[in-house]
């Protein structure tokens, strides 16, 4: 029976697609030839479900010269599912009208863990949430940041290339800085990466697993805006842990992340 159903789902009809920023943001095109095969069963207003299927969402499908659309609603359904550039989606027509939407971590090819796990919406790898103590008009301090501070001690603590040749800062998380927000040494960006590279979301790799984190910055310091707070608790970062940043690409910046556990 299990295989039955199995197969089922396999013969419905389907379609992939590539989120892009530049076409995809306020509507999504629905491939011609699904439309062509399949538009029958393809009602005015439709549904949008993910894998945990707690929500969903409504869709308005438009269509006009250039094709069909997924038009009012699918906004909303990208923001809160916070799909970003390059993201690959599959929907699968369960019902008429209704898509179980399905998305992959172009780096690792794996949906991101978060989409696979019973949190809330709002608090996935791809959060757009402000994180404790990063609101639009946080600056942080001159003493804050910890480890993580331009000064004498970058030289030591977070500009040593790592044996593989590699930049590698490193924090280590205290009574002062545990419930803070993360910052990145702007002697260690300014070094190794593209400055207008901050406008940009970069992405933490844990284990094959990518996370989302979207920046702020100022003259002298550069902090995470987004995606620290559920950074760090799912990967259980508490007094004591000491967290190592390996750069592994400088333009889709992207560190390897790996920790130090009392």
């Amino acid at each position: 029976m299990a295989n039955d159903r199995a197969m089922e789902f396999l013969r419905m009809p389907s379609f992939i697609k590539t989120f892009s920023e530049a076409t995809s943001m306020n509507e999504l095109r629905i491939p011609p030839e699904f439309v062509a095969l399949h538009g029958a069963n393809l009602p005015f207003d439709c549904r949008l479900i993910t894998l945990l299927g707690r929500k969903s969402f409504p869709v308005r499908v438009l269509n006009i010269a250039s094709g069909c659309h997924f038009y009012a609603g699918w906004s909303d359904f990208r923001i809160t599912n916070e799909i970003v550039h390059h993201d690959v989606l599959t929907f699968t027509m369960v019902d008429a009208g209704v898509f179980l939407v399905k998305r992959y971590n172009p780096r690792t090819g794996c949906p991101p863990l978060g989409d696979l796990q019973a949190t809330g919406y709002g608090d996935s790898d791809h959060s757009d949430a402000p994180d404790v103590d990063t609101s639009d008009d946080y600056v942080p301090t001159q003493s804050e940041g910890g480890d993580s501070s331009d000064g004498d001690d970058y030289a030591v603590e977070a500009g040593v290339l790592d044996e593989d040749g590699c930049p590698t800062f490193t924090v280590t998380f205290d009574s002062s800085n545990i419930n803070r927000t993360l910052e990145i040494p702007m002697s260690f960006w300014r070094r190794h990466i593209r400055m207008i590279s901050l406008q940009d979301p970069i992405y933490f790799n844990v284990n094959g697993d990518s996370w989302y984190i979207m920046l702020d910055h100022n003259e002298t310091k550069i902090w995470v805006k987004r995606g620290w707070r559920r950074f760090k608790e799912r990967n259980n970062i508490v007094i004591g842990v000491r967290c190592h940043f390996k750069l592994i690409d400088r333009n889709e910046v992207q560190f390897y992340v790996w920790f130090d556990r009392p």
